[in-house]
């Protein structure tokens, strides 16, 4: 990963956007690899082993914590291929983390990431970009805080990526759809395990704690922890 961080460095942001909308076909390469991180650990691996637990569950998709949808174009590439007509939501500011949550996380000791984080993003980048790689009937992205926009949610889901890194987000996310998730859906989080975000871990736990009655199954795999709603 070290240098794909100083790829970005060198090529200013907006420079590198413009060629990849110019040149979609640059998405697919191992360079770039439709612009998530979830490659790193099996994330990837773990989360396409859950979509196909759940290609038969009614209801659509979500990822919360969206950043530059490349998770979610992976994610409808694979419906596609198994012929599966979900809709996947991406939900994300598309400006970067809450000011305000950040510095409390940083308050808690629980992340020291940068204020900066995730703000090489736009909300149009992100629709041309699911536009150029012809998702956008797939795709809804949905900008703005959690709290804004997930009460508006009307969809029943079958799986639930919740990869919003921060504990306050991580914990309304899960509580604002565990409701809306059918049976035998799926909840999947990221950064249980991570050194970076030590927030995420303690919003699983709690969750976990908290539904424990309303689970049939539950464990870490390679990166991304599950959940399965009985």
């Amino acid at each position: 990963m070290n240098w794909k961080k100083a790829v970005k460095k060198i090529i200013p942001n907006n420079f590198r956007n413009s060629v990849l909308l110019a040149m979609p076909l640059f998405y697919s390469t191992k360079l770039v690899d439709y612009e998530t991180v979830l490659r790193v650990g099996g994330g990837i691996d773990d989360l396409i082993l859950q979509l196909n637990r759940v290609l038969g569950v009614k209801g659509d998709i979500i990822e919360c914590g969206s950043a530059r949808c490349g998770t979610s174009i992976i994610m409808a590439r694979f419906l596609l291929q198994n012929k599966c007509e979900k809709s996947i939501y991406a939900y994300d500011s598309f400006e970067g983390f809450d000011p305000d949550e950040l510095a409390d996380e940083h308050k808690k000791g629980f992340t020291k990431v940068a204020e900066t984080t995730f703000k090489d993003v736009t909300y149009d980048y992100v629709k041309n970009k699911i536009k150029k790689l012809g998702f956008e009937h797939r795709i809804k992205p949905v900008k703005g805080y959690f709290k804004e926009t997930l009460p508006f949610l009307e969809s029943k889901l079958s799986l639930a990526l919740i990869d919003c890194d921060l504990e306050e987000s991580m914990a309304y996310c899960a509580e604002s759809l565990w409701s809306k998730l059918n049976s035998g859906g799926c909840v999947v989080f990221d950064d249980y395990a991570s050194g970076i975000y030590l927030g995420a871990k303690k919003a699983v736990d709690v969750f976990l704690l908290k539904h424990n009655s309303e689970i049939s199954e539950h464990g870490m795999m390679k990166r991304l922890y599950y959940v399965i709603k009985k």
